[in-house]
């Protein structure tokens, strides 16, 4: 709100109103007495949203929140300190109404807003799961299948003298090769699925190299899992009877 009514001089002693009134007879002129950092306030939505904040005196809500920041997030560490917060704010001012003081942590697991985000993020991960299971029977009956069909080659190679670790290797070799190049692939486009998702993504980049690279390895080794048995299959071909079958 500052850059956008402010743009070319300090906010700082300007004044400003609301274009209504408030209806309690709340004072209408303002005078800026600090600037906040850009901050977000709700997880799902990432878009600047222009707020004021004005002194209880000026804009009184019967919902208030004081918040106290710890140096320490263990829960027990910050259950334990609540007695004396407790006993400081009575004696700051002993009519004060305390109607429920809770750990920060306790109100988080129990808000809707991110209870729809991790229930998101268990659905895409089940999806996720059943996805990869889909993949590795699939890669591993397509490179079934082809092995199948190398069959003649294969025993061409073991009668000329290929040892089964160099069929294993050359069947592994090839699956490898195919599975860089769709990971590769896979990489550009999750950085472009990336930027869509975004808004959804919660204390996680869209370009989060850990991310990235996780999801990678464990994609390339369910990969190269399915690629195993077709590979230890084609290392058990009998060299006369391929030749017999071509």
């Amino acid at each position: 709100m500052a850059k956008k009514l402010f743009p070319n001089e300090d906010p700082i002693g300007q004044h400003i109103r609301y274009t209504q009134p408030p209806k309690d007879g709340s004072p209408n002129d303002m005078e800026i007495v600090g600037v906040v950092s850009r901050h977000r306030h709700d997880i799902q939505n990432d878009s600047v949203i222009c707020r004021l904040f004005v002194p209880l005196s000026q804009g009184y809500s019967g919902q208030t929140y004081l918040h106290v920041r710890l140096d320490t997030q263990d829960r027990r560490a910050v259950v334990a300190f609540m007695p004396t917060l407790r006993q400081t704010l009575r004696e700051l001012d002993s009519d004060l109404p305390l109607l429920q003081m809770v750990p920060y942590v306790d109100l988080m697991e129990r808000s809707p807003n991110l209870w729809i985000v991790k229930l998101g993020a268990t659905l895409f991960g089940a999806f996720g799961t059943i996805a990869l299971l889909l993949a590795v029977v699939g890669v591993y009956g397509g490179k079934a299948y082809a092995v199948a069909c190398r069959t003649r080659e294969i025993g061409i190679r073991m009668a000329l003298g290929a040892h089964r670790r160099d069929v294993f290797s050359l069947i592994m070799r090839q699956a490898a090769m195919q599975t860089a190049l769709a990971v590769g692939i896979g990489l550009v486009l999750s950085l472009g699925a990336g930027r869509v998702l975004a808004k959804i993504l919660y204390q996680v980049s869209p370009t989060d190299p850990l991310a990235l690279v996780s999801a990678s390895l464990v994609l390339a080794s369910a990969a190269l899992l399915a690629c195993f048995l077709p590979a230890r299959r084609a290392t058990r071909v009998n060299p006369m009877t391929a030749l017999r079958s071509g």
